[in-house]
């Protein structure tokens, strides 16, 4: 499955022409009609495995369909030597407009979660590309920490593309990277809101120490 095959023969004139052949496997998980889970491209099983988080699941007409976003990822994944691509989404609703002005779980179901973890711990890579969409958006904020907690053990997969001012975690339709070469680099998250807690707290002990310390002396 999706392994290139090359070779050479002369044509009717004794010229020599080379051939290249391959395929790529498409495979796409639905949950009901409204829901896309997964998206994966395999051109070369033997190469090391990437899952990418996006926003949202677009519409496409059908699993033959091959939007900019899924052709971005192939040829820039493959130039990087990686052999498949398997596309995953914060929200899973088939939509090409994402609209954040309701209740986030119309956006999602529970079998999507279990889609990105499942992926995480098959990859090599894990790429957060969803673009400002996190930052931006404070009510996505409890959904997407409640998801890192569950990627804590594949923390080490996690990574980002950057653009060539250091701009990290973009989407791949993002100008800046549009049908450019990526570059990859391990994701630095902020602490998680229970991290932050326990800092606080670890350093309130620290001075309370000092200063019982200060008042011995």
């Amino acid at each position: 499955m999706g392994v290139g095959i090359f070779y050479v023969l002369l044509n009717e004139r004794g010229i020599i022409m080379s051939i290249k052949e391959s395929t790529i496997h498409t495979r796409a998980v639905f949950h009901g009609e409204h829901h896309r889970l997964l998206l994966e491209k395999i051109w070369d099983e033997k190469l090391p495995k990437v899952a990418i988080c996006m926003s949202n699941a677009g519409v496409t007409p059908s699993i033959y369909h091959m939007d900019y976003t899924t052709l971005f990822c192939i040829n820039a994944l493959s130039a990087l030597g990686y052999g498949s691509c398997s596309i995953v989404n914060l929200f899973s609703k088939m939509t090409n407009k994402l609209n954040l002005t309701g209740n986030l779980s119309d956006l999602t179901c529970p079998e999507n979660e279990e889609q990105i973890i499942n992926v995480a711990k098959s990859c090599d890579i894990f790429l957060w590309s969803v673009g400002s969409i996190a930052t931006t958006h404070k009510k996505i904020t409890p959904y997407k920490d409640s998801l890192f907690r569950r990627l804590i053990p594949y923390k080490d997969k996690i990574h980002v593309i950057v653009d060539s001012t250091g701009r990290e975690g973009l989407h791949p339709l993002s100008p800046s990277l549009r049908n450019k070469p990526w570059t990859i680099i391990p994701y630095r998250p902020e602490p998680l809101p229970a991290d932050k807690k326990e800092v606080r707290e670890d350093a309130v002990g620290g001075q309370d120490a000092l200063a019982s310390k200060q008042k011995k002396k």
